[in-house]
């Protein structure tokens, strides 16, 4: 039996959802703490509206998978073996997002 998708995981599709019009499928940002002193400098003049990653490895696979699919991308076959989901869960992420 398909486990139904978790509240997270819908939550994380829609999240994708709104950062493909957002600001489109760019990587998410780096956490300050890694960047250097120059990076920083340039981030507070410039801003940076990079998405910022999701905690949850699985999550953010959802939310990337999402932000893909309704941009109109077709999400590389590692991130789809990355959310490890049946191709039931596929489609019902698919037909949330459209």
């Amino acid at each position: 039996m398909i486990e139904p998708l978790t509240h997270a995981e819908i939550l994380a599709a829609q999240i994708g959802a709104q950062d493909a019009a957002r600001c489109g499928c760019r990587e998410p940002a780096v956490p300050r703490e890694q960047l250097g002193w120059m990076a920083c400098l340039l981030l507070w003049v410039f801003g940076d509206d990079r998405p910022r990653a999701l905690a949850n490895p699985r999550l953010e696979a959802v939310r990337r998978f999402a932000c893909a699919t309704r941009a109109g991308h077709a999400p590389g076959v590692a991130l789809v073996s990355q959310l490890g989901l049946q191709p039931a869960h596929v489609a019902a992420l698919q037909g949330l997002i459209a």
